[in-house]
């Protein structure tokens, strides 16, 4: 791919987690990147404070909303996702799941490879560079929840939810993950605007992990940018 003067060896569209990682790791091993999100980059400062500010939370260009919250009907099924530098990261519930032991153990899988002791490296990675942690506090809601559980005998599944978010002071800047190699964060407010564009600094979108350290690697980022095509030239390119 050419832009301009400059060569690339690979170009990614899109910025979410898929394509966040792709860009670091390549990078990485040397390969000239640029990567391309139709979304905007956003500060911190820049998220609506509201949801109910439609035209700064949703994604709906043609009715003028260029918000975080992409939402894409098909037959039978609405599809939510991120638009923005970070894709879904930005509008994401921060939870971060790991399949319990029994998932891995399931016959449709089993006899391919040992999933659990083949994914556990790169768990541990994924888990480190976006902050993977257990949430701290049981809130209303929380405890709402463990009693529907016990309700339905299903009270041992409940438990506090592993998410990505710095749980530091909020009044002191720090970067608690890279040895001051990444970006200054501040701890969770627990203002409940996760999903809405977290104003707090504490939310470990990929604008704080894979992004921050692509660009600083140098990947070329292009955001308020959208791929209408690909075509294929006759020399592989």
């Amino acid at each position: 791919m050419e832009t301009g003067q400059e060569k690339y060896d690979f170009l990614i569209v899109g910025s979410g987690f898929g394509g966040s990682v792709c860009a670091l790791r390549l990078v990485e091993k040397g390969y000239r990147v640029a990567l391309v999100e139709e979304g905007r980059e956003y500060r911190d400062q820049d998220y609506a404070k509201t949801n109910w500010n439609l035209k700064r939370f949703l994604w709906l260009p043609r009715l003028g909303c260029h918000g975080i919250q992409r939402l894409q009907w098909f037959r039978g099924l609405l599809l939510l996702g991120g638009a923005g530098l970070g894709g879904g990261s930005l509008v994401y519930a921060n939870t971060l799941f790991k399949p319990r032991p029994q998932v891995f153990k399931h016959k449709d899988w089993t006899q391919l490879v040992d999933w659990a002791k083949e994914l556990e490296p790169h768990y541990e990675t994924a888990s480190r560079m976006l902050g993977r942690t257990t949430n701290p506090e049981i809130h209303p809601a929380d405890e709402q929840l463990k009693r529907i559980g016990e309700a339905m005998g299903v009270a041992d599944t409940f438990e506090p939810t592993e998410v990505g978010v710095y749980f530091g002071s909020p009044d002191e800047e720090v970067d608690p993950y890279f040895n001051g190699e990444g970006p200054l964060r501040k701890g969770c407010t627990y203002c409940g605007a996760c999903m809405v564009g977290c104003r707090e600094n504490a939310k470990n979108t990929l604008v704080k992990n894979y992004l921050y350290f692509a660009r600083k690697k140098g990947v070329k980022i292009f955001s308020s940018t959208r791929a209408r095509k690909l075509t294929w030239q006759h020399d592989g390119g």
